[in-house]
């Protein structure tokens, strides 16, 4: 296993309970992460934050590093900017033995993703939904284009 980067170290988990402790030959791990589309980071919204830790080039390795620390067999991430996703996460999916797929957002510069390991899972179906283009919330029509990406896999081994 690999060492716990220093960005989890603090990190509350939540403990199971003990029926999913006993694995099987057809157990897997699921991750959700929000990874923080980097366009959306401002400064007032997380004024705990060090200014230097909200920049890419900081997140950008310490979140390879959670990632590479659980290396979950089905990986679903939300707000991933597109640019971020064709230069970073993509490649590393491709390095660590994932397929992958995303599903961009149209009116917004961040989409979804779901990946699993190729050794143990094989993609039979996809599809992609558009949901809440335009809802009326107090007399204002407000535009969210929320999305979702399901993918039906095989369990191969």
């Amino acid at each position: 296993m690999r060492s716990v980067p220093e960005s989890c170290k603090d990190r509350k988990w939540l403990a199971l309970g003990k029926q999913l402790a006993a694995a099987t030959d057809r157990s897997f791990t699921v991750m959700s992460y929000n990874v923080l589309c980097q366009k959306l980071v401002k400064r007032t919204m997380f004024p705990y934050a060090s200014k230097s830790s909200l920049k890419w080039k900081t997140r950008r390795p310490r979140l390879l590093d959670e990632l590479s620390h659980i290396m979950p067999d089905i990986m679903c991430l939300q707000e991933v900017y597109t640019k971020n996703w064709g230069d970073t996460f993509n490649m590393w999916f491709k390095r660590e033995g994932y397929e992958a797929q995303m599903f961009q957002s149209v009116y917004k510069s961040h989409g979804v993703s779901i990946s699993w390991k190729k050794h143990r899972f094989q993609a039979i179906d996809q599809t992609c939904l558009r949901m809440d283009r335009t809802t009326e919330v107090c007399g204002e029509s407000l535009t969210t284009d929320n999305i979702a990406l399901i993918v039906a896999l095989r369990f191969i081994g």
